[in-house]
């Protein structure tokens, strides 16, 4: 009551108003009842109507009480709206619409159309909604499509929101009729595949084209159906989209086949009955049976047709994709080739002939990928030779390709390849004449040619043609007047000038092939001209023998003088080998040494080692030891050591102990211990046979010594040699002992010291040599050799024992050895080492 009274003093105050109908909705059902409510809604609306909040507390218990009518709340929904600003009404709409989207049977779908279409006035984005209410609910097809199409009209929407749109109208157009209000599905549909602005849909081209296919098929036209399914395919470019029409079209053509053989079946069976359950007169039987047969022909052809279509869709797959590969890319010579092919397979020859020529059209020579141009004419004219048996329009084609230049390629190999491929034909038909026509006029173009055809000048591809088509069929002089030309349109190669000269031989033609080997080797540079050389070198070498020594020696050196150090060392040899049959021995060598100094130094360990082999084998071994002094010189370290270990070995086979003893120390400085077990165990086995304690106790001094002075070099871990361990070094002792265990013999201890049996005493304890008292004994004995002979004795005689006469004492001299002079050559450096310390 209290309430009442306030609201009637002050009608207009909102916060009493809002006071009072809170306390009535606390105790309705209970104190206030709904109509008491409704009431006091009424009245306050008379002064608070322009209030948003008092009309959403109103809809909303409305709304809620599920106790008004949906024609009253209807009606103060147009109350409330025509009551507001317009500006206002967002605040609303979204009460309203909570309420008549609900799924309340209750609601009239005429009132919940009605209200969208207000609301549609209100907000244009509302559209949608609407025409989606009118399709999904109140079954409205006609009307919701036209809203549908109006959107789509309207530039403001996205291309995915156009793709929503679209597919919302196909799925009404598709399954229901809706040409009572005016719409043109066909029409929209290739519309929308031909504008720009529909790209969205165009990116789903086939679904597209298989909903306007499907419409036509619920329509019952299944030849517009069909003709769809056509077009589509003939303008599809993506295999997605193909792969959806074709699944689509064929999913058609079984349904087709199933249906009607099912239709075959059921008319069988109603036949049966009819023959069962009805007696008629003869006529009516002749008429029947004649009507029944005619309608069983009709069925069977039905059937024969259908089930031909879906076998030619299955056939066409291959070429239909293939099309839609093309045009993607038009210029893709490897898809136009594979179609060629798959008419062939089929039979279709005219139609493989036909799509080449088309491809000769299309393809862009500068675009083309997937192979060359000219694949496509060669193809083309083995179509028409082997498939089509008519030679003429490869003849023809081949003319317009090679003579008009109809086509313009990229690279003057592709014409190039057309040219031979002409030549080539005339050959299989026999035509020598005119192949060899064709052929001379391929490399002489004329002035007005493109760019292209000026080029086959300069095409090995036609020269080489060219020369054997001559070769075989042309004369003397036209061979020769065909090689000089590729001579001088510098466009000869080694190869040509090999077989001109090699022409001209077989032809009795000698200082001519000559002349062609020296246009040869002025004309090329090494690596190329090292075949011409080589040739030329064995075949006047073959011509003359010994005959022309001088001429010959002089071509020798001109291309041992042009020849790199990388290239000469068979030419080396070959002169050598010219030299032993035909010249001088001293010449011979004089090659062999001169080989030695030119060839790279991964050459010239073996090149040595020829020189040396040919040394002893013209002047004897002990002619051999300047050599083997200047190699050991010449090489790097690891080389020398091995040619030191050889060296050693022919002396000790001559007998000269002292000298291979020499030369071991000498190459010891060269061949690390850790590395080089070769040269090492060489010397071990050496003075095993030949020396003495004190010697191998030097030998293994000399060891350490130069251990320790390669040690100073950092070696990398991984170059060492996997096989070597790590070195150790030997006292006095563990030597005796490796050489009692080498010797057999079983050392006391008192007897670890004494002298092994089968050594001869040493001179002197081994303490007291070193790598410099070696050096000095070796400069003794190079005095030695170079002091005046006495008139009694040998002038090569040499006094052993006045070398060390000093040192050595009485009990163990040792008599009656025999002596022989060494040569100076043999010391190598030792010598001049010798000569410093005098």
């Amino acid at each position: 009551m209290q309430g009442r009274r306030a609201v009637q003093v002050l009608p207009k105050s909102y916060k009493l108003w809002k006071i009072h109908w809170e306390f009535c909705l606390n105790h309705r059902d209970t104190v206030i009842s709904h109509s008491t409510i409704l009431k006091l809604w009424e009245q306050a609306l008379q002064t608070l109507h322009k209030f948003p909040r008092v009309w959403i507390e109103y809809l909303e218990y409305a709304h809620a009480s599920g106790k008004v009518h949906p024609t009253a709340l209807r009606r103060v929904t147009n109350r409330c709206l025509e009551a507001l600003p317009v500006t206002q009404h967002e605040k609303i709409w979204p009460t309203v619409l909570k309420y008549y989207q609900t799924p309340s049977p209750e609601i009239p779908k005429e009132t919940k159309l009605a209200i969208l279409r207000r609301y549609v006035q209100f907000n244009p984005v509302a559209t949608k909604e609407v025409a989606d209410f009118l399709a999904d609910t109140l079954g409205h097809w006609g009307e919701a499509a036209l809203l549908y199409v109006q959107l789509l009209n309207q530039p403001s929407f996205t291309n995915v929101e156009r793709k929503d749109l679209w597919m919302s109208l196909a799925k009404i157009c598709v399954r229901h009729p809706v040409q009572q209000v005016g719409l043109d599905f066909e029409a929209m549909t290739l519309a929308v595949l031909k504008t720009p602005k529909y790209f969205a849909l165009q990116e789903l081209e086939g679904v597209v084209w298989n909903q306007l296919a499907d419409s036509f098929i619920r329509q019952g036209e299944f030849q517009l159906a069909r003709s769809v399914y056509e077009e589509a395919i003939e303008s599809v470019n993506k295999v997605r989209d193909f792969t959806i029409l074709l699944d689509a079209y064929l999913q058609f053509e079984e349904g087709l086949l199933e249906a009607t053989m099912e239709a075959q079946v059921e008319m069988e069976e109603d036949q049966e009955e009819k023959n069962q359950d009805t007696a008629e007169d003869d006529w009516d039987i002749l008429l029947q049976s004649r009507n029944d047969s005619s309608a069983k022909t009709l069925s069977m052809a039905d059937l024969e047709l259908a089930l031909a279509r879906a076998e030619d869709l299955t056939t066409r797959r291959p070429l239909l994709l293939n099309k839609v590969l093309l045009r993607q890319n038009p210029n893709d010579v490897g898809e136009w080739l594979k179609r060629a092919r798959l008419y062939k397979e089929n039979g279709q020859v005219p139609q493989a002939a036909a799509a080449l020529e088309e491809a000769l059209q299309k393809v862009h020579a500068r675009r083309a990928f997937g192979g060359n141009p000219s694949q496509l004419v060669l193809e083309l004219v083995k179509v028409y030779e082997a498939d089509c048996k008519d030679v003429a329009k490869a003849r023809d084609l081949l003319d317009r390709i090679c003579n008009q230049w109809v086509y313009e390629f990229k690279n003057v190999d592709d014409l190039a390849e057309c040219h031979a491929a002409w030549v080539e034909l005339e050959l299989r038909q026999e035509n020598w004449d005119q192949a060899l026509e064709i052929i001379r006029r391929s490399v002489v173009v004329p002035p007005n040619a493109p760019r292209t055809a000026k080029g086959l000048v300069k095409s090995l591809r036609l020269w080489d043609l060219l020369l054997d088509l001559e070769e075989s069929l042309g004369t003397m002089q036209s061979t020769k007047d065909a090689y000089n030309r590729a001579i001088e349109k510098k466009v000869a190669t080694p190869m040509h000038i090999l077989n001109f000269a090699n022409f001209l031989t077989e032809q009795k033609y000698f200082e001519e092939s000559f002349a062609a080997y020296e246009r040869g080797v002025d004309m090329f540079n090494f690596p190329g001209v090292k075949v011409i050389w080589k040739a030329y070198l064995e075949g006047f070498t073959k011509r003359y023998g010994g005959e022309k020594l001088e001429r010959t020696r002089d071509l020798y050196h001109r291309c041992l003088e042009a020849c790199p150090p990388e290239e000469c060392s068979e030419f080396f040899l070959m002169n050598g080998e010219f030299e032993e049959e035909h010249g001088l021995t001293k010449r011979a060598l004089g090659v062999y040494n001169q080989m030695c100094k030119k060839v790279p130094a991964s050459e010239k360990y073996t090149a040595y080692e020829l020189f040396i082999a040919k040394t002893i084998k013209f002047m004897g071994q002990t002619a051999a030891r300047d050599v083997y002094q200047s190699a050991i010189q010449d090489l790097d370290d690891a080389s020398a050591s091995q040619l030191c270990l050889d060296f050693a070995k022919m002396e000790t086979s001559l007998n000269e102990i002292d000298r291979a003893r020499a030369i071991f120390t000498y190459g010891a400085q060269m061949a690390d211990p850790r590395r080089n077990d070769e040269f090492w165990n060489g010397w071990n086995e050496f003075e095993i046979s030949h020396g003495n304690e004190e010697t191998f106790r030097e030998m293994l001094r000399i060891k350490r010594s130069v251990e320790a002075s390669f040690s100073t070099v950092n070696y990398n871990a991984s170059g060492m040699s996997a096989t070597a361990g790590k070195s150790e070094t030997l006292s006095n002792e563990e030597a005796m002992k490796m050489i009692a265990e080498r010797e057999g013999v079983e050392l006391e201890p008192h007897q670890e010291n004494k002298p092994i049996a089968g050594f001869v005493g040493a001179k002197r304890p081994a303490d007291t040599a070193d790598l410099e008292d070696m050096n000095e004994r070796v400069a003794k004995l190079r005095r030695a050799t170079q002091s005046a002979p006495d008139d009694d004795g040998d002038a090569d005689e040499i006094d052993i024992d006045d070398l060390d006469e000093e040192e050595a004492p009485p009990s163990k001299s040792v008599h009656d050895v025999s002596t022989k002079a060494v040569p100076a050559g043999v010391f190598g450096g030792l010598a001049k080492l010798a000569k410093k310390e005098e």
